[in-house]
């Protein structure tokens, strides 16, 4: 055997083995990744990496020999660049929501071409799905953050100026009386009018007590003196007995199996501002009659619900306008429930009422 023909044997064999290297290169790659071969204008399946045989759950052998056009006649822009690459000898990026041809399931795909010579184009397909919807997830729970504040700023605002408006119409005006009263008898003692003097002063004493029951009203609607005094169980008995009174035409059915020593301090005023929130959307906008309001701890769980039967509404539809009727109350609802460790869902939609359930871990004891 002559030495270029041992030299051109050494060439060959050479090249097999990179081309068997390569192959197995290419199907060990972890990124799911196609082979393209051009024929004519367009381009042919012809092979595929392991990774992409799992990507598509085995479904990617039926395609073989498939043309791009076919298995991407909906996507122009992805055969736009598989030519460009191959026409430029380059590498073409693009990420895209897709819905694969194999499995029909929609992704976040971030496509990759590559020229490879004489005849192909390798295309690498990596699945951003999953970080992009986490992404978009933070991004809407920031919009909501922001929103929620802004909204809470203004809430503040409001309920200063509510605060402000009930004391100057009722204990302003209590306390002027009263002082106006408090002049006169003394004027009488004066003039030696005793008799007078008792009698007015005697008038003062029931506008005394209102006094003190609207200074203790107005207190109990920024915090009730029960909930430290008593604990939350009996703060939820007097509240859904405030409520009944208020809102005859509403039935307010509870069903509480836990004790007070369950529910950890903290929850406390979480759990109340919850109910509170709740019961002050199914009084005023819901036009329900009937409302089920159970607590209760299973485990290492302390479960609250509040269902109620009325006009309902789109809870989607609220949320992302952030809807001034509704849009505060459930975002702060559920960034209280959240601060407490845990989390709150609201199922509802027209017609059919709604049910808030908020869910907490708390540790066994």
């Amino acid at each position: 055997m002559s030495k270029l023909s041992k030299s051109t044997q050494q060439i060959k064999k050479s090249l097999q083995e990179s081309e068997e290297r390569f192959r197995t290169l290419y199907h060990c790659m972890p990124i799911p990744s196609i082979t393209w071969q051009k024929k004519g204008r367009d381009f042919i399946l012809v092979d595929y990496n392991n990774a992409a045989q799992e990507f598509t759950d085995g479904l990617l052998v039926h395609y073989i020999g498939k043309k791009a056009s076919c298995l991407y006649a909906d996507r122009p822009d992805i055969q736009r660049d598989m030519k460009l690459s191959f026409r430029t000898k380059n590498i073409v990026e693009r990420e895209t929501s897709y819905t694969m041809f194999t499995k029909g399931i929609d992704k976040i795909i971030n496509f990759t071409f590559a020229y490879i010579p004489p005849e192909f184009v390798l295309t690498h397909m990596q699945d951003n799905t999953e970080r992009r919807n986490t992404e978009n997830r933070l991004l809407k729970s920031e919009r909501d953050l922001r929103t929620l504040s802004i909204q809470l700023l203004n809430a503040g605002e409001e309920e200063r100026k509510r605060i402000a408006g009930e004391l100057h119409d009722s204990i302003g005006q209590y306390l002027t009386t009263l002082k106006f009263d408090a002049e006169n008898t003394l004027t009488m003692l004066r003039s030696g009018n005793k008799d007078s003097a008792v009698k007015l002063l005697e008038a003062g004493i029931p506008l005394i007590q209102q006094t003190m029951e609207e200074v203790r009203r107005i207190m109990m609607a920024l915090r009730p003196t029960i909930l430290d005094d008593l604990g939350i169980l009996a703060t939820i008995s007097w509240f859904c007995r405030e409520c009944q009174a208020t809102y005859t035409n509403l039935h307010i059915h509870t069903e509480v199996s836990l004790q007070e020593a369950d529910i950890p301090e903290h929850l406390k005023i979480i759990i109340y501002r919850i109910l509170q929130e709740s019961m002050n959307n199914v009084a005023k906008h819901s036009g329900a009659t009937d409302v089920r309001l159970r607590l209760a701890r299973k485990g290492n769980r302390i479960e609250l619900s509040i269902l109620d039967n009325g006009g309902g509404f789109d809870v989607d539809a609220v949320t992302a306008r952030h809807d001034q009727k509704h849009g505060l109350g459930l975002l702060s609802m559920r960034e209280r429930a959240e601060l407490g460790g845990g989390r709150l869902t609201i199922e509802s939609a027209p017609g059919k009422g709604t049910i808030i359930h908020a869910l907490w871990q708390i540790e066994k004891g």
